[in-house]
């Protein structure tokens, strides 16, 4: 019967749910070792392994389940079969959504043990039991034996001394009486098995090797595997992008909410803002009358008679605020106006000399100025 090999899932994650992984009896396969010619690829192992099973079993590898273990470079492979009829249609129908369907033993393939080691797991209905040899790539030999619930202990006893003793050379023996558990956390694409004090690694495809399930839907499995692969990252991607744009759509609301707060209280603070400035306006311009005057006649003096040239006469003067001499003049000479201009620029106490108007008609220049005169113009004596 196979044994479903149950996961307890976290109850929440971002990564992919752990597989489901169905262990089958080791006594119900055929097991043996074959030998694999030097250099050989994964595909021709795949074959030579199929060569091998049809010269040893009496059935046809369409009515068999089966598998191998190999690694490369080794000079062997362990192949295991058994036939399908051994198994219920209710058993079969079970492993369409199992992750991965294994002989018990197959889950301690990768073991790391000693030369000359043999690991015995030792479970209610059936005893398994791995052997290396010199080498410890790949076991010399697996042996499966079941037994009935009434067995006496002695005779279990007894039947694993003598697998023990048909092994020969075995100068460790390590005891177990757990079924391997899967540990799906150690790292991507990477599977822990352990009982014990063992600990045995596989990566996916690795086991995809030992699975015994029809070759046809494993490999529509495997599609699948990559397609669910594909949905569960774009439902992540998708979550990712959602919850991001949460995120942002909080931050636009704590930014309105922000911003509502500060025209708030910049609206509850107008009228006295609006006091201030008032206040501050008046304040100057009472400073302004109370230190400053409007000093008109020592403008005209400052660009009057002493700088202008003979030919030039003031039509009209009038000023615009404190600092600013608008002159309305007419020259008789046209090219005074541009002497007249440049003596006044020479002069320290002028900001910006201007001439927005010039009209010349008959030898006579009408032409205005706007003189804009230092605040300090007038702290000095000219």
């Amino acid at each position: 019967m196979a044994l479903p090999l149950k996961l307890t899932p976290p109850r929440f994650s971002l990564t992919a749910p752990p597989p489901r992984v169905v262990l089958v009896p080791d006594h119900l396969f055929f097991i043996r070792v074959v030998p694999i010619a030097d250099a050989a690829t994964e595909a021709d192992v795949k074959s030579q392994v199929e060569l091998a099973l049809e010269g040893l079993s009496p059935f046809p590898l369409a009515q068999l389940y089966y598998a191998h273990y190999w690694t490369e470079g080794a000079r062997s492979a362990l192949i295991y079969a058994a036939y399908r009829k051994r198994f219920t249609s209710e058993q079969v129908e079970g492993w369409a959504d199992a992750e991965m369907v294994l002989p018990t033993f197959a889950t301690l393939l990768t073991a790391e043990v000693q030369p000359s080691t043999t690991i015995v797991l030792t479970q209610e209905e059936s005893l398994t039991a791995v052997h290396w040899a010199e080498s410890t790539t790949i076991p010399a030999a697996v042996v499966a034996r079941s037994w009935h619930a009434d067995t006496p202990p002695e005779e279990k006893q007894k039947m694993r001394e003598e697998v023990l003793r048909a092994f020969g050379g075995t100068k460790k023996t390590i005891d177990l009486t757990a079924a391997p558990v899967v540990d799906v956390d150690g790292g991507v694409g990477e599977f822990t098995f352990r009982s014990g004090p063992l600990e045995a690694h596989f990566t996916r495809e690795k086991l995809d090797h030992l699975d015994v399930r029809d070759k046809d839907d494993l490999a529509a499995i495997r599609r699948a595997r990559m397609r669910d692969l594909v949905l569960w990252r774009s439902f992540l991607t998708c979550a990712a992008g959602v919850g991001l744009a949460l995120l942002l759509e909080i931050g636009l609301i704590g930014g309105r909410v922000w911003e509502r707060s500060r025209e708030a209280r910049q609206e509850k603070q107008a009228p006295v803002v609006a006091e201030i400035l008032r206040a501050q306006s008046l304040a100057t311009r009472i400073d302004e009358l109370s230190t400053k005057r409007l000093r008109p006649i020592e403008m005209i003096e400052l660009v009057g008679v002493a700088k202008q040239p003979p030919s030039v006469a003031f039509v009209q003067t009038r000023t615009s605020g404190l600092y600013t001499l608008n002159i309305d003049a007419r020259a008789t000479q046209p090219g005074d106006v541009g002497v007249y201009q440049n003596t006044l620029r020479q002069l320290p106490q002028l900001l910006k000399v201007e001439v927005p108007r010039q009209e010349t008609r008959e030898g006579v220049s009408d032409f205005s100025l706007v003189l804009t005169f230092k605040p300090d113009a007038f702290n000095t004596t000219p």
